[in-house]
């Protein structure tokens, strides 16, 4: 099989997308953040052995709206005031793949992590797949190919953040509940003992009321 005949199926190549930002230390005009876009390979491997070319476009106000970066990284660095959203087009090695487009909404807010240095920076990630149908061989060779991918050697990505935070808000709704539901209990149960002496004292009552009642009978 020559590499310009194609392989039927399809085939899955995961990629990570998103952003990191920094506060800057003095205000650059209005430009308070330093942010970096990209898009990355979700596995420790070259994105650039699929990818040709990457294109971001940013937001209109900037001088240079639409870059294109043609080697790895794939990202882009500049430095602003507003959040926006960002559009990331990627560009394959075989040109007549149709481009696959992403669009991220640039954070610098949120969410923050510490970077170990007494400061914190904003790190916003997207999970996605990319899908190969009908590959080039030499595609298929590329992306198939388990020795281009460091299994050892992970990337701790942060796209998942939102799922971290929606178990962290379960699991406080579940504390939450389960500790309603003990104060709930204990407030029952002082309400069985409550009821209990009430019991008690109305027969008491009752009895006192008997025995009075008897003595004056037999005077």
């Amino acid at each position: 099989m020559s590499n310009k005949e194609r392989v039927e199926g399809e085939f899955v190549k995961p990629i990570i997308y998103g952003n990191r930002a920094y506060r800057l230390p003095e205000k650059i005009g209005q430009h308070t953040h330093r942010w970096t876009v990209y898009v990355r390979s979700y596995n420790n491997e070259k994105l650039s052995n699929y990818v040709r070319k990457v294109q971001f476009k940013i937001h209109n106000d900037y001088k240079n709206p639409i870059q294109i970066v043609e080697q790895e990284p794939f990202e882009l660095t500049e430095t602003g005031w507003g959040e926006f959203t960002v559009q990331i087009k990627l560009y394959f090695i075989d040109p007549q793949e149709r481009q696959v487009t992403c669009t991220h909404y640039l954070a610098l807010h949120t969410p923050e992590y510490p970077d170990g240095k007494g400061g914190t920076y904003v790190m916003k990630e997207n999970y996605d797949e990319i899908i190969f149908v009908n590959p080039l061989k030499k595609v298929y060779d590329v992306i198939t190919n388990d020795e281009l991918v460091d299994h050892d050697n992970p990337t701790p990505w942060q796209f998942d953040h939102t799922i971290k935070e929606d178990e962290e808000f379960l699991e406080g709704l579940a504390k939450q509940s389960d500790k309603e539901v003990e104060e709930l209990i204990n407030a029952i149960k002082q309400i069985a003992e409550k009821n209990q002496e009430y019991r008690e004292k109305i027969k008491e009552i009752d009895g006192n009321q008997d025995t009075g009642e008897d003595e004056s009978g037999d005077a």
